[in-house]
């Protein structure tokens, strides 16, 4: 495929790092280039130099351009950039980076995708697989790049993936085993023109399956029991509640995880036994328990996992109580839909902290929830105002210049019994390097108010 092709690889974060690398390790000519201009991608470029990669910071120009081959592009680069414009003219193929790891790995791939709860199932799965004696890579959206593990791989590898829209956006003949799609409600429409766009990225999922393959749908999504006779792989389905006799899958019956497959019946977990708690994580615990049956783990390895599995960082994540005040750090909730799923899944009454760089959702969706649980909401970042003018007339609404200050005035305001609960609704970008880092400053502010002397908070 890269036979006497230079390849440039556009990005220099942690893909187009992994993905360089993995290039020049299978003998290919390969540079990168980046707009960006900071200390970590000057420390980073001294690292592909060494290896004799040539790096272009600061800025993307054509002549750096001139003789490539092939364009790799990390995720976060969007088609207006320049490099995916000369290409477009010049007729350049494009591939994405998760594209060029599944060319070069082995065994068996389940890829992970869904609005929300990708993370949480897929370090479920990784669990669950590792525990099976499998030699299993967690990798994808949640961490490690697909192109840093790939050379590692062999026959009997599992790989699970998770895997965004913004990466299915550019796959070719990337073919996972199983994908699972959890959900598709609004989001990252300030990278899409429309919600149909993100929708049909995210779908792409399955495009490249066979019927030796397996797809899982959410089926309390109306929009997934649709599209099962397009699928080409044999579609299996979970369900909060009891699912029709005509789909296989995982659900809940008798308040028991159920799988059905087959027309036999395999009781895999009590509901009440399940370690996560909330809705949403009732979800994501019937989808994991899917692949790993359809692939023939042992359902007691499955059962184990499901009752002992924690919390991942920064969602929904119990903090800390301070004078009867709870804290709950769910930062990874970066839209709409995730900031609802926490906020049902919380006890009355909640002062809520929100905010930061907007997505173009409708914020309005959530309002009669809002309404009813949330006492308060104070607001940062970026899209303060226009959350504000969405919840306006239906809770005391104050702003925030930074996350401490909003920690600080949300427990000022709150009485013995509320719970503090830090649900973005928007990405981090605007504030902060990620989510991670924002959970990170939630938590030492909590720690911070812990510290002082303490006040009893009355009730």
């Amino acid at each position: 495929m890269f036979d006497g092709k230079p390849v440039t690889v556009v990005g220099l974060g942690v893909s187009g790092l992994s993905a360089a690398r993995l290039l020049k390790g299978q003998g290919v000519q390969v540079k990168l280039t980046d707009n960006g201009a900071s200390p970590e991608l000057a420390q980073r470029k001294r690292e592909l130099e060494a290896l004799g990669i040539e790096c272009e910071l600061g800025g993307h120009t054509e002549a750096f351009l001139d003789g490539t081959g092939i364009l790799v592009v990390s995720p976060g680069v969007g088609d207006d950039s320049l490099p995916l414009k000369w290409a477009r003219e010049r007729g350049v193929p494009v591939m994405g980076e998760v594209e060029l790891g599944y060319r070069f790995s082995k065994g068996t791939i389940i890829a992970i995708s869904g609005t929300n709860g990708k993370s949480t199932v897929t370090s479920i799965l990784g669990e669950i697989f590792k525990r099976s004696g499998k030699k299993t890579f967690v990798c994808g959206n949640i961490g490690l790049p697909l192109t840093s593990i790939a050379p590692d791989t062999d026959q009997d590898s599992v790989i699970v993936l998770e895997i965004s829209s913004f990466q299915l956006a550019r796959i070719d003949t990337f073919r996972p085993a199983v994908a699972i799609m959890l959900n598709i409600t609004e989001d990252h429409l300030d990278r899409y023109s429309d919600f149909a766009g993100y929708e049909n990225a995210k779908l792409r999922i399955f495009a490249n399956q066979t019927d030796s393959d397996h797809a899982i749908l959410n089926y309390d999504q109306t929009r997934f029991k649709t599209i099962k006779s397009s699928l080409k792989a044999k579609a299996f389905y979970f369900s909060k509640h009891r699912l029709p006799k005509e789909f296989e899958g995982a659900y809940i019956e008798n308040e028991e995880l159920v799988v059905r497959k087959g027309g036999k019946y395999i009781w895999i977990a009590s509901k009440d036994s399940l370690s996560l708690t909330g809705e949403h994580n009732l979800e994501n615990a019937l989808a994991a328990s899917l692949p790993p049956f359809v692939l023939g783990v042992d359902p007691e390895i499955i059962k184990a996992v499901l009752y002992n599995f924690k919390t991942l960082n920064h969602r929904f994540e119990m903090v800390d109580t301070v004078g009867g005040v709870k804290f709950i750090d769910d930062s990874k909730a970066t839209n709409i839909d995730s900031a609802r799923k926490a906020i049902q899944s919380s006890p009355k009454w909640i002062i809520l902290i929100a905010g930061g760089k907007d997505k173009g959702g409708d914020y309005r969706v959530i309002a009669k929830l809002i309404k009813d649980k949330v006492k308060s909401i104070f607001l940062i970042g970026e899209a303060k105002e226009r959350i504000a003018k969405a919840f306006s007339g239906l809770i005391p609404i104050s702003f925030s210049e930074t996350l401490e200050a909003a920690v600080n005035s949300a427990y000022g305001s709150a009485r013995n019994g509320d719970t503090v609960l830090l649900s973005p609704m928007c990405s981090s970008f605007d504030m902060f390097k990620d989510y991670k880092e924002r959970g990170d400053v939630f938590r030492r502010a909590v720690s911070d108010i812990k510290s002082k002397p303490k006040q009893k908070k009355n009730a």
